[in-house]
């Protein structure tokens, strides 16, 4: 078996992560909105005016919050296992998950974004009670390096926001708000 190293290729490793986190960090929506009451596994919040009540999730405790809701026969799939952010409309029955992606150099990043059709499959089998809106927040690069994904994820109508974007919050906010 042959060891293969990426140190020094700038593929994955430590800034991947740290990255990415900052990145997150970033374009979390958390400075938009109040906490009404806080749960376990999330919080009932509310945008900055605005009435509509949302639950806020991150990660796993999407699943730990919707426990009840959770079709159990369904194997989980990869990928679909922590979301970086999650909105839960329960009156509307509407999920509205962000997966962020930040990249600043060339590498295999495209394909995760190719991804959204499993996804969303997973996701609507997982919680058939709900209808499912999945979200990418993205990192500029993508724009110019990733010209065919984009142009898909606008074939197939997943909701791309550019992080970068000085409105970034207010319109992934307003879409959020105002889907229909």
């Amino acid at each position: 078996m042959t060891t293969i190293i990426n140190k020094g290729t700038k593929a994955g490793g430590l800034n991947t992560n740290a990255n990415g986190l900052s990145y997150e960090k970033l374009t979390d929506l958390c400075s938009n909105f109040i906490i009404i009451e806080t749960y376990k596994f999330g919080e009932r919040i509310k945008f900055n005016n605005y009435e509509k009540e949302f639950i806020r999730t991150k990660k796993a405790n999407l699943f730990k919050y919707m426990e009840n809701y959770i079709n159990k026969n369904i194997k989980q799939g990869h990928g679909c296992k922590q979301p970086d952010e999650c909105y839960i409309d329960e009156e509307n029955k509407n999920i509205f998950i962000i997966e962020t992606k930040f990249q600043q150099v060339t590498g295999s990043v495209c394909e995760k974004i190719q991804t959204p059709d499993f996804k969303l499959w997973q996701y609507k089998r997982v919680f058939p009670n709900f209808n499912i809106i999945y979200i990418y927040c993205l990192s500029e690069w993508f724009k110019f390096k990733c010209e065919a994904e984009i142009e898909y994820l606008i074939y197939k109508n997943i909701p791309i926001f550019w992080g970068n974007n000085k409105t970034f919050k207010e319109d992934i906010i307003n879409f959020i708000i105002n889907y229909k």
